[in-house]
């Protein structure tokens, strides 16, 4: 597994569970070696889980880089203010 995850919240709700799995699956088989190719391909992967509610998980959880080889996966609000970091990803060679 070349992304290391350091889980640091996740709640046991539908959509956040899939989520989890989704980036639990991305550190394991992606092809991406950077955090920008990272994020990308998170953003394409995370159009597909399904909504709940009248919203989809693609306003709800967002990327951001660290720095070159380390991303942060947080959870937001309606506005897109952050509530809380749930993973942090760190790739290794």
């Amino acid at each position: 597994m070349p992304w290391k995850i350091t889980e640091h919240k996740c709640l046991q709700q539908n959509q956040e569970l899939k989520v989890k799995a989704l980036v639990k699956e991305m550190a394991e088989y992606s092809y991406a070696t950077y955090a920008e190719s990272f994020e990308n391909h998170f953003k394409s992967l995370i159009k597909e889980v399904p909504k709940t509610n009248t919203f989809s998980a693609d306003h709800f959880y967002r990327v951001t880089q660290r720095n070159l080889k380390s991303v942060e996966i947080w959870k937001v609000d309606i506005e897109g203010e952050f509530k809380y970091k749930m993973f942090t990803l760190d790739y290794y060679e």
